[in-house]
């Protein structure tokens, strides 16, 4: 027996589906209509290799003494800088006024007589000042804000203390104020970075800081231990110098 030939359904037949999904639509795009364009954040900092600030020596493992004044302290003796452009400010006298001032983490001299009064008599070309303790100075956007601000790194008394400072509502301000006996001090996106010896073999502490906007300073984010890092005979970066 032959079974009836089924034939597909007419077109109007079709029709009350076709409806259906033209009224979805409309109703979904009617609904977007009312809805707030969305909002873009902040815009993301693009990923970068991490940039050695200074070539170390090499350290022998001291006891952990981590974090950062996270209060950020205008700076006593610096002239204005209405520009808001820390380039514009004489990183020698803020380096200069900084150690005058004298006061870093736990409220205890940073440096001893000798490193101040070299440091007083730093000239403005530390590369080729071989008294002075104070490094090369390095510029980088810390806190998204688009300006650089500036960081410094002073030896004295067998440890680097690092500083960094920007400018806030023309005024001098510090934003990061620690020390440590690093291997190497690195920039990497808006990080400053730390790397010291652990004291495990094969094993290096590696200490973060990044900018807290609601503290406007840079904060202690991690500190953790990673392992060595093959090291070669030139410099990682063109900016690793004194």
């Amino acid at each position: 027996m032959l079974l009836p030939h089924l034939r597909p359904p007419t077109g109007h037949a079709r029709t009350g589906p076709t409806l259906l999904a033209a009224g979805t639509a409309a109703a979904l795009l009617s609904g977007c209509t009312q809805t707030e364009a969305p909002k873009s954040a902040r815009q993301t900092q693009a990923a970068s290799a991490p940039a050695r600030l200074w070539q170390e020596p090499t350290q022998a493992p001291s006891p952990s003494q981590k974090g950062s004044d996270a209060r950020p302290t205008p700076l006593r003796g610096v002239p204005k800088v209405p520009s808001g452009d820390i380039h514009q400010a004489s990183w020698l006298g803020i380096v200069q006024a900084q150690a005058t001032v004298g006061v870093t983490m736990n409220n205890a001299l940073p440096f001893d007589e000798e490193t101040t009064q070299k440091i007083k008599r730093c000239t403005a070309e530390p590369r080729h000042d071989n008294e002075c303790p104070v490094r090369a100075p390095r510029y980088r956007d810390l806190n998204g804000d688009g300006k650089d601000e500036l960081i410094v790194g002073v030896k004295g008394q067998g440890e680097l203390t690092v500083w960094a400072f920007m400018v806030k509502d023309g005024q001098v301000v510090r934003i990061l104020d620690t020390f440590a006996r690093p291997l190497s001090v690195e920039v990497t996106g808006r990080d400053v970075i730390l790397r010291e010896p652990s004291g495990s073999a094969g094993y290096e502490q590696r200490t973060v800081y990044s900018w807290n906007e609601r503290e406007q300073s840079m904060a202690l984010r991690i500190t953790e231990y990673d392992a060595l890092r093959p090291t070669s005979s030139g410099s990682s970066s063109p900016e690793a110098a004194r």
